[in-house]
């Protein structure tokens, strides 16, 4: 009779077992790192856009106009000047968040204007900042100065 060869019902149950206290580990780091991950970039998205905003203001010599909810932001070219977007002004911008990631519009505060800021045709801008939020309640604050910089804290 010749040799058998394969695996026995006790190996194969080994290695499952394995792999199950393996992916037990592992799966809830790669979870959280794939949440920090979306969260860092909604946050640089939203500073690139903030810096797009400001150089196509500069471009255009006119004002750009960006409008904060607490799932997205809308970029627009503000050719009346009035903080409204009319039918016919551009978009320039339309992204919504990832899921897990909010703009707190309590905490975001551009001065009498609230939710909203632009910058005009030399790149100034209406001083102020928005708060991004995670599920994790990870924060971070982007800081748009008068004279237009932009930063995270």
């Amino acid at each position: 009779m010749g040799k058998k060869s394969g695996f026995s019902l006790i190996e194969l149950l080994m290695v499952l077992a394995v792999i199950a206290v393996v992916s037990a580990v592992t799966v809830p780091s790669i979870i959280s790192w794939r949440n920090g991950a979306k969260f860092r970039g909604a946050v640089n998205n939203l500073k690139g856009d903030l810096q797009m905003a400001k150089l196509k203001a500069v471009k255009e010599n006119d004002v750009v106009t960006i409008f904060f909810n607490p799932t997205g932001y809308k970029v627009i070219l503000d050719k009346a000047n009035h903080w409204i977007h009319d039918a016919g002004e551009p978009i320039l911008r339309n992204r919504e968040l990832p899921a897990g990631v909010s703009i707190d519009l309590g905490s975001t505060d551009f001065g009498t204007v609230g939710d909203k800021t632009r910058f005009n045709s030399r790149g100034n801008s209406v001083a102020g900042h928005a708060l991004l939020v995670n599920i994790n309640g990870d924060q971070k604050k982007l800081v748009v100065t008068s004279l237009g910089q932009i930063r995270i804290e």
